[in-house]
């Protein structure tokens, strides 16, 4: 049975032009495969860069945030939400008063 099918591709002409398209679609089909693996490598390259960047600014401002005393925290975080509650900042610094 694959003698006649080899048969067939080697000695009509339209096995030879059957067997060119084929490994054409092959090659093409291939080269295809690798560029879409190159662009997933290079996408799975950019997020870990991005991820690797937000690692270090979160590292960044942990850093800063420890420097802080308490009651400078208390300010940042009420401030970065629009709320006015100092009081309850002024007593972490009567705290560290005493």
């Amino acid at each position: 049975m694959i003698g006649v099918v080899i048969s067939f591709f080697i000695q009509s002409k339209t096995g030879r032009f059957l067997a060119a398209f084929l490994l054409a679609v092959a090659v093409i089909a291939s080269v295809y495969a690798l560029g879409q693996g190159h662009a997933l490598i290079k996408d799975r390259a950019k997020d870990l860069e991005a991820s690797l960047e937000a690692e270090q600014e979160r590292k960044s401002d942990d850093a800063a945030l420890q420097r802080l005393s308490d009651y400078r925290l208390c300010l940042e975080y009420f401030s970065a939400r629009s709320l006015s509650e100092r009081e309850e900042c002024e007593a972490l610094r009567r705290v560290h008063a005493e």
